[in-house]
Order: C-alpha cells, then structure tokens, then sequence
C-alpha cells in the first residue's frame, strides 16, 4: 500500500499545462476576433466615409450650378477660370471650381468643365484619413433664345419713305441661313419691297402677326421673363467704351436721345416708341425690342434683329413703323447671339458626368 502511494504522489501533473494551453489558444482566439472585427468596422466606416464624402461632391456641384450668381460670379458668359471656392455643407465641405474648355464663339455655345472635390470631416474614426469624392460635369453656357423671323420683324408693317435704304436677311456673320429682310402682316404691309432682299407675311392682319411673335412680351414689361442689365431711369446709358460690353437695356420712358443709343450694343428694349431723331445716328449691334412704333430718322445702321410694335400683343393699338432716307438694317446671327448671351445659363451636358474624375 505504502508503494502504491508513493507512485501517485511521484506521478508528473498536465492540469496546469494544459489550462495554460487553452487560455493561450483562446486568447488567440479573441485576439483574432477582436482583429476581425476592427479590420471589418473600419472597412465600413471607409465605405460610409467614401458616400459620404460622394454626397458632399455632388451637393457642391449641384449648388454652383444653381447659385453661381450668389457665390459671387458673375462673368457673363463664365471666366476662362472660376474658383475654387469651398462651400462648408452638414458632415464636410466641396471645392469647386470652373474652367473653359471652349470659349463662346459667334453662335456657338462656350463648353466648360466644372469640379466638385467633397471632403468629409465629421463621423470619421479617429487617426484615419478623411474621405475625399470628386465629382465632375461638362457644361455649355446657352445663351436665351428668341424666335428671330426677320431683319426686321414689323408687327404693323413698315412705311418707307424713298426706294433708297436696305432691309436685308442674309446672315451678316455667315453663320446661319438667310431669312427674310422684313416681316410683316399682309395689311398694311410693306410699301417698299424692292428695298428688302426678301419679306415674309406673318398673317393677314395686325391681330395675326401678333399672334405669330413669339415674345413674351408681358414677362418682359413685367420683369419676370428676365432682370435686365440696366433701366434707364433711373440708370444712365452707357459710354459704349467697352466694345465687348453686350448689356440689356430696359428703356421705360419715351423721349430716350437716339444719339446717346449710338454705337450701342446688347438687347435694347424700349417699352414705348422709339424714334431715332433728325440729325442723329443709330447704330445698334444686337437685338432691338420696340413696343411702340419704330420711326428711322436721321442715320441707322443695325446689325442684328428688330421687332417693333409688341404692344400689339398687348391689344394696344400702334401705329404703322416709317422709315425715311437711307438706311441700312441687316440680320446678324453673331450680334443676336451676343445679345442674348448675357441672359443666357449654364448648362449642364447631357451623359458627361463623372464620378472618377483624375486629380494630381
């Protein structure tokens, strides 16, 4: 008996070991776990990082585009180069900026690319990087359009006075098809037909041509069609200095010095009649809107596009439009263009998204 108890009390112990080996394997275990489960939630936290800073992106894209004006350009049509300008939005902020790839030329709209970079700067685990998202649109700068019948539109037809003078369609700019010298309604016409290389009839009355302009003239009397450039009162006329300044002039009384309108440029609207004076000159590039009746006195020269008479469309009555001694009036697609490209907007380019935009 006292040999077998000794045995037992000389045999070797595994319990301790072999606890010792289980802590080991399950501290590995939850060492691995643990690694997992940081690997996975930073994973995550990566992926939430990259849509968030995508949203911001595109919040910022989608903001300059509606409110370019109020972030302070104003560049009509856009500068060759627009910011970046950083825009602070819930979670982050976006840098964009413009730049021109193709400047507006003639008729042709300009086509510019603009950047949104989104950076996130709140949720973000800490000691990681912030997610960055650049986004990226191509757009054109379209100018307003307006539906341009003629040299010179008359809703209540023109009087010449003397074969001489010229009322031409063909494209002075070589840029579009010719249209008709004068257009106007069958009744009371066109006297002078052989001072016009061509006339279209927009309807048999004044009522019918009237109906076929499409102006909105209301929108524009009203001032919800467009904000013009300058009223004039109480604005004064510009010098005409700057021959690349297109403005559009709201004219909003009768008596305006046709004199101080020479060598002018841009869309002219004058809301009564509009007579260009004895004596004096008249030369106009761009578009001239008359509501009242037209009466060229003195030396005209417009390049462009007249439509006069637009209170017709109001149910006013006008008179006839007279036109006396030599004058020159001719379509001009590049001057009509440059009109209208100060109330024009920024575009964007159908399927010219992007979302991989490469920075360096």
């Amino acid at each position: 008996m006292k040999k077998i108890l000794q045995s037992f009390r000389n045999r070797e112990g595994f319990a301790i070991p072999a606890a010792v080996l289980v802590i080991a394997i399950l501290s590995v275990s939850l060492a691995a776990s643990f690694s997992l489960i940081i690997a996975e939630r930073r994973g995550v936290e990566d992926q939430k990082a990259q849509v968030s800073a995508f949203v911001l992106a595109e919040q910022g894209l989608e903001t300059f585009f509606i409110k370019r004006d109020s972030l302070g350009f104003h560049s009509i049509p856009p500068a060759v180069r627009e910011g970046p300008i950083r825009l602070y939005l819930n979670g982050g902020y976006a840098d964009v900026e413009l730049d021109q790839v193709r400047p507006p030329t003639g008729s042709l709209s300009g086509e510019y690319i603009v950047r949104s970079r989104g950076t996130q700067t709140r949720g973000a685990i800490g000691g990681t990087p912030a997610g960055v998202r650049t986004v990226a649109q191509y757009a054109l700068w379209e100018p307003a359009s307006i539906d341009v019948l003629a040299g010179w539109t008359a809703i209540t037809g023109v009087s010449k006075n003397g074969a001489s003078g010229s009322f031409l369609g063909v494209d002075a700019c070589h840029d579009s098809a010719a249209i008709a010298g004068v257009a106007v309604p069958q009744v009371p016409g066109f006297n002078r037909p052989q001072s016009a290389d061509s006339t279209e009839y927009i309807g048999p009355t004044v009522n019918d041509a009237a109906r076929a302009v499409e102006v909105d003239w209301a929108g524009l009397l009203g001032g919800s069609a467009m904000t013009p450039t300058l009223v004039v009162p109480p604005d004064p006329i510009p010098t005409w200095t700057d021959t690349t300044y297109y403005p559009t002039i709201f004219i909003n009384q009768d008596g305006v010095s046709a004199q101080s309108l020479n060598n002018g440029r841009g869309l002219l609207i004058v809301k009564g009649n509009l007579d260009t004076g004895n004596g004096s000159n008249f030369n106009w590039k761009g578009i001239v809107l008359v509501g009242g009746d037209l009466t060229g006195n003195g030396n005209n020269y417009v390049q462009g596009a007249i439509i006069s008479a637009l209170n017709a469309k109001l149910g006013i009555t006008v008179p006839i439009n007279t036109v006396n001694g030599t004058k020159q009036y001719q379509y001009n697609s590049c001057e009509v263009a440059k009109a209208l490209m100060q109330i024009g907007a920024l575009v964007p380019l159908n399927n010219t998204w992007v979302d991989n935009w490469i920075e360096y």
